[in-house]
């Protein structure tokens, strides 16, 4: 399905990226989820069919809940990424006890603001760095407690930027 899509976007000098985000956050998606570029062994797979027609929008926060290591994630991928997301996540360790870590234990992933989560920016930061990414960058504001007004949503930006700040260069 995507082969003369990817070709077309080619053509016209236009890189197709996909998240790698499982997308699991509605009650009708499969354990893996409706995107079909989430793991490391699934992104060889793409890049094998696709090359360089395709490249990857990172978000460091699907890694921490995949318990992927992130490190090694752009160590990999880092040469093909053309669009990262400073998006953080907390995991609540009493709920996947509770509901497991499945799409039903959906919850236990928090998104957060940069800073207020399980990234460790300073090690992102430079292991962006080695591998040479120095492309878009993009604040994704997913907190709950910064949201329900334009007041909330205006002051979780900058929290995220004091936090992100001593990282960039």
């Amino acid at each position: 399905m995507f082969n003369p899509i990817v070709t077309h976007a080619k053509a016209e000098g236009v890189t197709r990226a996909f998240e790698n985000c499982p997308t699991i956050f509605t009650k009708d998606e499969r354990p893996g989820g409706h995107n079909i570029a989430y793991s490391p062994k699934i992104w060889r797979r793409i890049f094998e069919e696709w090359g360089d027609g395709v490249g990857v929008n990172y978000d460091p926060s699907h890694l921490v809940w995949q318990m992927i290591d992130q490190s090694r994630f752009i160590q990999e991928f880092g040469s093909p990424m053309v669009h990262v997301h400073a998006k953080d996540v907390m995991i609540d360790c009493d709920r996947p006890y509770e509901n497991g870590v499945l799409p039903t234990g959906i919850g236990w992933q928090v998104p957060q603001m940069p800073g207020l989560g399980d990234v460790a920016w300073p090690r992102f930061f430079a292991d962006l760095c080695r591998a040479g990414y120095d492309g878009p960058m993009i604040i994704e504001h997913e907190y709950r407690n910064f949201e329900g007004s334009d007041d909330k949503l205006i002051r979780g930006f900058p929290l995220a930027r004091d936090v992100l700040r001593p990282c960039i260069k």
